[in-house]
């Protein structure tokens, strides 16, 4: 392209934080070779001064494709005032970038940036992508202990509505969501659904290392239900290691495969249970590259996570991880579209509460379902590819943005 043009991109999360590494450089980086984005982001001190290798990696991968990033530090305290303080310095800087690279159109991550890029709209004639990740009220009362009905509970409602109606498009992560959204708004916005994506030729299948793998780490034939990513009270660590306790009552030669950074929390909730066998479970914290390998190893995998008003509007990475390489899924219905997925494709079983009753009736469908052998596997890669590969979510972001830079 001649003439690019210049797209700012907002994220409050810092660039080598895991999220923004799996849902936001991938884009980016591959979104650069269409339009020219100047990624604005808010860093904090102590993760690049601890990860500082990481750090200069993702600098390095952002000059490499020639986007501009701009980066203002994150502010944790005062809790609230902090946040209206980010708010205030990054609309300042932001308005800076708009006017010196006339930026054409402004994608704001989530709600922080979103409140910068609503006040853009006032004032500049942006056009404005508003990528709502969640529910911004009820986010808050899930992880910042709002009060349901509080000030700031009204406060954030009042304002999405009004930047939701701001926004000359939406995007949301789940079906669910889009038709919520427009049941609800009273305009005509433009909202698309873009599940959260994955490099699909990264995550893949590997029956030559499943098998030496397995050997290495003792496991041979074993039947390994397989968990990956954070834990705690969000997701459910108990409520995995009941469902395992149900899956070895039907399969006895199961064992349990958790890929986590979190390893002291799965290992003092193992000390604190007493009724599982540390020698039944495996515990690893895999790097991301490494990922790919330990799934592998698996024949099925779970994707609980605390049921809540938010979760209408989530789409686990992990689903797409656990689908391309070919593991059928146990999750939770009331998780996004994740419950009509599973079901219309026939690659995973959702199950409506965490009780022993749901655990033995997924049990018994994912025993069904395995009779199928290499097709099922076969049938989890091919939807992963055609629904989360990252090709569709960059065209997707691609048709949004030639729609409002072109207006």
């Amino acid at each position: 392209m001649a003439n690019k043009s210049n797209i700012l991109y907002i994220s409050y999360l810092g660039m080598s934080e895991a999220i923004p590494k799996s849902q936001v450089l991938p884009y980016l980086l591959r979104l650069s070779e269409y339009y020219k984005i100047h990624l604005l982001s808010f860093e904090k001190k102590e993760l690049i001064r601890n990860n500082h290798d990481e750090f200069k990696n993702v600098e390095r991968q952002l000059k490499e494709k020639k986007i501009t990033w701009h980066r203002l530090r994150y502010h944790k305290n005062p809790r609230i005032i902090s946040s209206f303080f980010d708010i205030f310095i990054g609309t300042v800087y932001a308005f800076y970038i708009v006017i010196r690279y006339r930026v054409s159109m402004v994608h704001a991550r989530s709600n922080v940036p979103i409140g910068i890029g609503f006040i853009l709209k006032i004032f500049t004639r942006i056009k404005l992508l508003y990528d709502r990740r969640g529910i911004m009220a009820k986010d808050h009362i899930e992880h910042s202990a709002w009060k349901e009905e509080g000030w700031l509970y009204r406060l954030a409602i009042y304002f999405e509505n009004i930047a939701i109606k701001k926004s000359d498009t939406i995007v949301v992560l789940s079906e669910k969501m889009n038709i919520y959204l427009k049941d609800n708004l009273k305009n005509n916005n433009l909202i698309t659904t873009i599940p959260c994506c994955i490099d699909i030729n990264k995550f893949q299948y590997n029956q030559a290392a499943r098998a030496e793998l397995r050997n290495k780490l003792g496991l041979g034939q074993k039947f390994i239900l397989a968990y990956s990513g954070s834990v705690g009270t969000y997701n459910l660590l108990d409520e995995m290691f009941d469902f395992f306790k149900v899956l070895r009552v039907f399969i006895p030669d199961s064992h349990f495969l958790i890929l986590t950074q979190n390893k002291d929390v799965v290992s003092d909730s193992l000390l604190k249970r007493g009724d599982i066998n540390k020698t039944e479970v495996t515990l690893m914290s895999a790097a991301g590259d490494d990922m790919p390998l330990y799934l592998s190893v698996a024949d099925a995998a779970l994707a609980f996570r605390r049921d809540s008003p938010t979760a209408i509007a989530a789409s686990p990475t992990k689903l797409g991880e656990y689908l391309a390489c070919g593991l059928p899924v146990i999750s939770m219905s009331k998780i996004g579209d994740v419950a009509e997925i599973l079901a219309a494709n026939k690659i995973g079983i959702a199950i409506d509460s965490y009780n022993e009753d749901e655990y033995k009736k997924a049990i018994s469908g994912l025993i069904f379902l395995f009779k199928e052998e290499k097709a099922l596997s076969q049938r989890c890669r091919k939807f992963a590819e055609d629904f989360f590969s990252l090709e569709r979510g960059v065209s997707l972001y691609r048709q949004i943005y030639d729609c409002l830079t072109k207006r």
